[in-house]
């Protein structure tokens, strides 16, 4: 089964950056072509859930890469957060904040 990351990806259509996916190895690096660079045919566009109705984009399902195709202007990797690691959403110094009192 094919593994995917985060990427975004410059959107032709909208000029801005949407959310994708790319396919990453075993080791859940990004598979990168040849000259380092991100490979457009292992890249899937997730606009609108994935039902981006596009056609003239590349990364669109039924797009056939003729003369008048459009290609992302480009494709970032997604920063990556830290995983297991939880910002501690109570106050500092485990001090009971205003209101949050419990009354039996």
């Amino acid at each position: 089964m094919a593994r995917f990351k985060p990427i975004l990806i410059g959107c032709p259509q909208y000029g801005k950056l949407v959310r994708g996916e790319y396919a990453c190895d075993e080791d859940g690096a990004y598979r990168l072509g040849p000259d380092g660079t991100f490979a457009l045919a292992l890249a899937r566009c997730g606009h609108d859930g994935g039902r981006c109705m596009q056609t003239l984009c590349v990364l669109h399902r039924f797009n056939r890469r003729g003369g008048s195709s459009w290609y992302p202007t480009q494709i970032l990797a997604m920063r990556q957060g830290r995983r297991g690691r939880r910002k501690n959403s109570g106050p500092p110094n485990g001090q009971a904040s205003a209101g949050t009192d419990l009354l039996w």
